[in-house]
């Protein structure tokens, strides 16, 4: 084989390795791409659960929805509510037995001090009819009241809590604590505290 045939040769090898190399790169590019897209996939997915998640745990602690009421649990349930919503709706089981409910309400103050004012519940049955109606009354402290009933069978008892009227904002902390023969689900807004209103301060 003469020169000029081995430097011919040698060239197209040397074509033949650059045409590799760069297929390898083109591969390795695409693969990066698919890789990227599917992370970003994934991140979006899970973002999109973690919000929804989110909403609906937000949702299951009070509902403004009469016909949705969040159903209540065995032991103390907490709530915040003031009287820019119409009210918030609660239903649980009771009976057959003694039940105890225990009624707390903390009311939320005007520019960081103490206004006296009531929150209502009201108790009605499956059937709408209305079995009580019950204020409570708070002024820089807890207002606590407590009714009682004995159940000759299981019934659902539904419970609508709402703010008295204002043409201030208005409301505060209130809690719900069942006891005796209520069905043992879990209690709401187990890290729901009492808030005050923030002190008026001129500029």
């Amino acid at each position: 084989m003469d020169t000029g045939s081995r430097e011919e040769n040698a060239s197209k090898e040397n074509l033949e390795l650059r045409s590799d190399s760069i297929g390898a790169e083109l591969k390795r590019q695409r693969m990066e791409a698919v890789l990227k897209r599917s992370w970003t996939i994934v991140l979006r997915g899970m973002v999109l659960v973690l919000c929804v998640g989110g909403f609906a745990a937000r949702s299951a602690a009070q509902s403004t929805d009469p016909h949705h009421p969040t159903v209540l649990g065995l032991g103390v349930n907490r709530a915040d509510i003031t009287n820019d919503v119409p009210g918030q709706y609660y239903t649980f089981m009771a009976g057959p037995g003694h039940v105890d409910v225990e009624l707390a309400f903390k009311e939320m103050g005007l520019f960081g001090n103490p206004m006296r004012q009531h929150i209502n519940f009201d108790f009605w049955n499956a059937d709408g009819v209305h079995l009580s109606h019950i204020e409570v009354v708070s002024e820089g402290d807890f207002g606590r009241r407590h009714t009682d009933a004995d159940l000759p069978t299981q019934q659902r008892i539904n419970l609508a809590v709402t703010t008295q009227w204002g043409a201030i904002k208005v409301g505060g902390y209130y809690e719900v604590e069942l006891k005796g023969a209520v069905e043992p689900e879990a209690p709401v807004g187990a890290d729901v505290k009492p808030e005050q209103s923030q002190p008026l301060t001129r500029p």
